[in-house]
């Protein structure tokens, strides 16, 4: 590693560079462990960190950003493989003006147009298909009934709209576009869950009503393909314990298949699928009885909707893992010694990101994410993304005393079809509050080394990792700003960082450079492996 050959170059070159004496294979023996043990006190076994420079690796390629003008309101981001769009809405003092801007790969302006809509609606969701970009709105104030649906053709610059009234008021929490229809659940105002199919052609509403009567806990929505999709809900089994249960319905709501994954000893708190040809792989986090801190997880494979196998694997019994939580956490140490690693908890709620399979290997990752009430109230996070993006204000307050979501640590593991161990990688979080409940974390993986980072305030943050080590080089970069422009702050709310293509990622947020002006940016960064 770079970390030693450097520590090791500078102990040499002192050693009387320039003097010229032999030395006896003796006297040679005598200093090389001399250099050991030196080595061994100036760095601590449990972390061989290098502050080399990972500059070399990230390739910042251009930069757009747009003035935060006073009467503009709020920016949105979407992209596909070939572009980005970027959505704003602008104050009129009666209704507002919509504006889109559609970019290439080169963030190059491709597309520009504008039109208007009455001030009560706002976006609920954009979504990116092919060449098309589809945003569903929602009116306020309408009794939750209302809603409008947009298809947008970035090739002819074209927008149509479609008016959507529903019969039953409902707050959506997440909608799924098809060809001529849309999925979406929510809540009803008694607190209810529904799942419905809008035909947007025929205007019907096709509800789909088993959600109603009986208590159930709808955990999302998913595409299953372009003519199915698939509810995750979680209930109660028959020994007390969590179980989460899959069920696919066609476009007309008639249910395909269902399948349930449980334990008999631990709850399922979160699942993440993965389909190919006939086969799901079902990853899953294990916890304890009502609890939502996971301790371990759980593989299931399902091929052709016959169950193959099931396998658990406890964190405690990952060596990266283990050892991780022996060093920094001295009560787990303790615990180790004295209980079952099966009944320890390790006091943080983990949430699954990453699920995929790379050369016959299984790949995922998962992170600690923690709310923060203990704001003093004045932080951005205690707000929804703002209103007014040039006096900075913002119009609805969630909780005073919320300071955002914490993220404490990751990990990535790689395993076999059988569910055996490949190689694993965790590593600490520092100072990361977010104001949305997502993680953070983006991965690159190569053969014995995991790049990981993630962007915050500006800053990107990246660490180059061996698996199954505690070497590893990081580094903290800025992203660079417009010509002589002097960034004085990056605000957290809104920021993100999306994959793009290839290797190619982008980074967007709030800026305040010099002369009191406010930037709306979006960075293109390239990462080589």
């Amino acid at each position: 590693m770079i970390c030693i050959s450097d520590l090791g170059n500078f102990f040499l070159s002192n050693l009387g560079t320039g003097v010229d004496k032999t030395i006896s294979p003796r006297e040679e023996n005598l200093i090389i462990k001399i250099f050991i043990l030196l080595l061994f006190i100036l760095i601590p076994f449990k972390s061989l960190k290098s502050e080399s420079n990972l500059d070399s690796i990230i390739y910042q390629k251009k930069r757009i950003q747009f003035e935060i003008k006073e009467l503009d309101r709020n920016f949105y981001t979407k992209s596909n493989k070939n572009n980005i769009l970027v959505i704003k809405d602008i104050e009129t003092g009666k209704n507002l003006n919509w504006e889109i801007k559609i970019f290439d790969r080169g963030l190059d302006l491709l597309q520009d147009t504008i039109f208007e809509l009455d001030r009560s609606y706002s976006i609920n969701k954009i979504y990116s298909e092919n060449e098309n970009y589809k945003i569903l709105f929602k009116k306020n104030y309408s009794n939750e009934k209302e809603y409008l649906y947009l298809f947008y053709n970035t090739n002819s610059n074209k927008i149509e709209f479609k008016e959507i009234k529903l019969p039953l008021s409902i707050r959506i929490s997440n909608v799924l576009f098809y060809k001529g229809s849309i999925v979406f659940y929510g809540n009803l105002k008694n607190g209810k869950s529904l799942i419905g199919i809008y035909n947007l052609i025929t205007n019907q509403l096709n509800n789909i009503y088993e959600y109603l009567y009986y208590d159930n806990d709808i955990i999302n929505i998913f595409k299953q393909d372009f003519k199915s999709f698939y509810v995750l809900i979680s209930n109660k089994g028959k020994n007390g314990f969590d179980l989460i249960e899959r069920k696919i319905y066609d476009l007309n709501g008639d249910i395909i298949n269902s399948h349930i994954i449980d334990s008999e000893n631990h709850s399922i708190i979160e699942s993440k699928i993965y389909s190919e040809n006939n086969k799901d792989i079902y990853l899953s986090l294990l916890g304890n009885k009502n609890s939502k801190e996971s301790i371990g997880i759980q593989l299931n494979l399902v091929e052709n909707d016959i169950s193959k196998f099931k396998k658990e694997i406890y964190f405690l019994e990952i060596k990266s893992i283990s050892n991780f939580f022996i060093e920094f956490k001295k009560e787990i140490k303790r615990k180790i010694k004295k209980q079952d690693i099966k009944k320890i908890k390790l006091g943080y709620e983990f949430y699954l990101d990453t699920l995929f399979i790379l050369n016959n290997e299984i790949h995922f990752s998962a992170e600690s994410i923690k709310p923060n009430f203990n704001n003093d109230g004045f932080s951005n996070y205690s707000y929804m993304p703002f209103y007014n993006t040039y006096s900075g204000t913002y119009d609805n307050k969630i909780n005073p005393k919320f300071g955002g979501y914490t993220h404490d640590i990751n990990f990535y593991i790689k395993m076999n079809n059988e569910g055996n161990l490949i190689s694993s990688s965790i590593s600490p979080i520092k100072n990361l509050n977010t104001f949305y409940k997502n993680p953070y974390k983006n991965y690159i993986t190569k053969e014995k080394n995991l790049i990981e980072f993630y962007v915050n305030k500006g800053i990107i943050n990246i660490r180059d990792k061996v698996f199954e080590s505690n070497f590893y080089i990081e580094s903290s970069i800025n992203l660079e700003s417009s010509d002589d422009d002097l960034i004085i702050k990056t605000e957290t709310n809104p920021e993100g960082t999306n994959h793009w293509y290839d290797d190619n990622y982008y980074s967007y947020g709030v800026q305040r450079i010099k002369k009191k002006k406010r930037v709306f940016f979006i960075s293109n960064f390239e990462i080589n492996r």
